[in-house]
């Protein structure tokens, strides 16, 4: 369990009230209810370093934030979708593999 303030500490380009305005966004999802009983999990850690990037490094308008994460989230969602279907793939007998692999490299 990482508390707020262990993430101040890996953050200290970010101040509090910027992680807790991303946090009432929606932007990063914590566990708990108030401050004192957030609770962040790596995902949330690399939701905050995809953010930290996406606005310090890269300048990315806070008014194009909202689009941004969810053309990002719709992408990781896809990736994780495809990585589900090749696991089937690759449990299945050879033959419908090659015809798989077949079938995909046509259509490149």
């Amino acid at each position: 369990m990482i508390r707020i303030e262990a993430v101040l500490g890996q953050f200290p380009e970010l101040d509090e009230p910027r992680i807790v305005d991303w946090i009432a966004r929606g932007w990063v999802r914590v566990a708990g209810t108030s401050r004192a009983e957030w609770v962040f999990t790596e995902l949330d850690i690399a939701r905050l370093h995809l953010l930290r990037d996406l606005q310090l490094d890269m300048e990315v308008d806070e008014a194009a934030l909202p689009l941004v994460l969810s053309l990002l989230d719709q992408v990781y969602g896809l990736r994780r979708t495809l990585r589900g279907i090749m696991d089937v793939v690759n449990e299945a007998p050879a033959e419908l593999r090659a015809r798989v692999h077949a079938a995909v490299t046509r259509r490149e």
